[in-house]
């Protein structure tokens, strides 16, 4: 592959990743709002694995932040696309969501309506805001970073 093919691949690899980050981190965020597969008030028993989807798909979205874009178009695709700037962007992301987790590890605390949740509602209450965020953040910034050339 040619210097300039690979270029022009890694291109659209970023951004793509750009726009599926964002889309998948919608996606994510729209079924929680809709589905709250923790919550059920209506005394539904969710299957092991129904209930487990949440966590691992979390868990899978989290891997979007990491330095692996690209990885299947070889060593020199992938240099491209993590570079220095996806990498600072992934560090800003991690540390946006970190920060969303602490806020409202502190709040899920401290309020006197969360005290009556579970240990289970209460990972959920933190850890799908501060993935949406995280992964959002990164997405904003790598558009940014492609759109500022």
């Amino acid at each position: 592959m040619s210097p300039q093919n690979v270029v022009e691949l890694a291109d659209r690899v970023s951004r793509k990743r750009a726009i599926g980050t964002a889309a998948a981190t919608t996606v994510f965020l729209a079924i929680q709002v809709v589905a709250r597969p923790v919550f059920r008030g209506d005394g539904t028993v969710l299957s092991p694995l129904r209930a487990n989807m949440w966590a691992l798909n979390a868990g899978i979205l989290l891997l979007l932040l990491l330095p692996i874009g690209g990885y299947v178009f070889g060593a020199r695709v992938r240099a491209l696309v993590n570079d220095d700037v996806s990498r600072h962007n992934s560090r800003l992301a991690a540390t946006a969501g970190f920060w969303v987790a602490m806020l409202v590890a502190l709040a899920v605390y401290a309020l006197p309506a969360a005290q009556g949740l579970t240990a289970r509602e209460a990972t959920y209450l933190v850890v799908t805001p501060a993935v949406g965020v995280a992964l959002l953040a990164f997405a904003w910034c790598e558009a940014r970073a492609l759109r500022d050339g």
